[in-house]
């Protein structure tokens, strides 16, 4: 006779109902009128209070560098609001050394100076890191659902 944990159907279908019940944070953040900084800090607690609390997570400007252009948003930028073109992106990348990294990022057209085209340009908000790859994807849900992005 077979362990009940032991049929393979069993055990995906109790780790796809525990994956769901914590990828889903239990209500959406308000970002309106916010900071990076703030929208961090809110987003951080949420995570504690969690099952799928990072490694760590920080502002992608770590070091508040003043150049936004190649280290990305200051913790005191207002948070970005939604217009038609603009967007907040939620993705996982695999990490330099180890694990896995989430990215938060801003995707938006710049007025551009002598120009009749708008490009889209890209500004790092947020990351964190995790070591397994299902941990990686069941946080950016629980990040895209937090910040109404999905």
């Amino acid at each position: 006779m077979n362990h009940p944990l032991s049929n393979v159907a069993f055990g995906k279908a109790t780790q796809s109902a525990a994956s769901q019940a914590v990828t889903q944070p239990p209500q959406r953040l308000d970002t309106a009128g916010k900071t990076v900084e703030q929208v961090w800090s809110e987003l951080s607690s949420m995570l504690r209070r969690s099952e799928l609390e990072p490694e760590w997570i920080c502002p992608a400007n770590l070091n508040n560098d003043p150049d936004e252009a190649t280290s990305g948003a200051r913790f005191g930028r207002s948070w970005p609001e939604s217009y038609a073109r603009d967007r907040i992106a939620v993705s996982v990348h695999i990490g330099m050394s180890e694990g896995w990294i989430v990215h938060v990022d801003w995707i938006f057209r710049p007025e551009l100076d002598n120009s009749t085209r708008r490009a889209y340009a890209v500004m790092p908000l947020l990351r964190a890191k995790v070591f397994s790859s299902n941990q990686a994807w069941d946080l950016a849900r629980f990040i895209a659902h937090a910040l109404d992005v999905a």
